[in-house]
């Protein structure tokens, strides 16, 4: 199993089992992820999803990306 933690709307956070991940759908305020027959509704755009499942900061628009080394 592979987690992630993402922030719920409005306040908290979970970790997600992204293996358990089947579709995400757009709403206004963020994305609604579905777990199987669950689903829990993150404040985040479908683009910052994709960085966090991919292990990079939520808002990382790939201009300063580092091939996931970090800098010093």
């Amino acid at each position: 199993m592979r987690f992630v933690q993402v922030e719920l709307s409005p306040t908290g956070k979970a970790l997600v089992d992204i293996d358990k991940l089947t579709h995400a759908v757009p709403q206004e305020t963020g994305t609604r992820l579905f777990l199987g027959a669950q689903h829990v509704d993150v404040p985040h755009t479908l683009d910052e999803l994709e960085n966090l499942l991919a292990g990079r900061d939520r808002t990382d628009d790939g201009e300063h990306g580092t091939a996931g080394f970090h800098t010093r």
